[in-house]
């Protein structure tokens, strides 16, 4: 592990010359510790059921950006929507109706979760779905 393992990936990949960053619950807020701490490497970043802690403001970033989450995630409900005052003006929010925390990810029941009303491949693709709308926004 390591938020800034991210530069190692960048380096070995020269020919790239746009790169979104993004994580699932926790690993969206070291994804947000990235982009505070590297604004220049990043063009976009997808959040899925995540957000900046407190101490990452990304309100000044140039990056474009994604949120997503389910209405039944039931983790850290009031605290997600304290967080967006924390993303920059322009952060889009995709909203997966009946999707929930766990479902972003295929690692079983997360305790405190609401329960999804939709399949994990919907709301997979659904979620991938909006990843592809940031990055072709990026072209």
């Amino acid at each position: 592990f390591g938020i800034a393992r991210a530069n190692d990936v960048i380096a070995a990949y020269p020919s790239i010359d746009t790169w979104i960053i993004g994580g699932h619950s926790l690993g969206g807020a070291m994804a947000a510790e990235y982009l505070k701490n590297n604004p220049d490497a990043i063009e976009g970043v997808a959040f899925l059921a995540s957000y900046p802690s407190n101490s990452t403001d990304l309100t000044a970033i140039t990056a474009a950006v994604v949120s997503i989450y389910g209405t039944e995630d039931g983790v850290d409900g009031a605290v997600f929507e304290e967080s967006l005052g924390r993303l920059p003006a322009g952060a889009s929010l995709k909203v997966i109706d009946g999707g929930n925390h766990a479902q972003f990810g295929n690692y079983g029941p997360q305790k405190g979760d609401g329960i999804a009303t939709i399949s994990r491949d919907e709301q997979q693709r659904l979620t991938a779905d909006a990843i592809l709308e940031l990055a072709n926004g990026l072209q």
